[in-house]
């Protein structure tokens, strides 16, 4: 059984904390333990849309990166994700997935994210898992 850390973003601007917390405790029940960073408040970008709160959660599994994403989908419909509105119950998106079986390289990772106000999160975030699975 391989098992890969993976790292998911989150956010929400409709009810933005309290939906985040609902992720994170969905991710919990599902996964077991997952690595939190701080939920940060940033601008919406390419809409005219409220602030959104967002974060990134770190966890294990030996699922396929496919159906995490799939999973993640269906959570996000779950709590209420309508993909035709601009206000935004859930967001969840797989930023990285990670082979633990090889020296990782975080700043090399980091600039596979493309949105730039997660990637402080994640380098955050896999310096500290990174050290624990040591």
């Amino acid at each position: 059984m391989t098992v890969t850390v993976y790292v998911l973003g989150i956010g929400s601007n409709i009810n933005a904390e309290y939906q985040c917390r609902q992720m994170i405790a969905a991710l919990e029940q599902r996964f077991g333990k997952v690595r939190v960073s701080e939920l940060v408040t940033t601008k919406a970008v390419g809409v005219e849309a409220p602030d959104y709160i967002n974060g990134v959660v770190c966890l294990e599994s030996d699922m396929s990166a496919e159906a995490l994403q799939q999973w993640c989908k269906r959570l996000e419909e779950q709590l209420g994700r309508d993909r035709e509105q601009r206000l935004c119950a859930a967001d969840i998106d797989l930023l990285l997935a990670l082979d633990c079986s090889g020296a990782l390289v975080v700043e090399k990772l980091i600039n596979q994210v493309k949105e730039p106000w997660f990637r402080p999160l994640v380098t955050e975030l896999l310096n500290r898992s990174m050290r624990e699975l040591v």
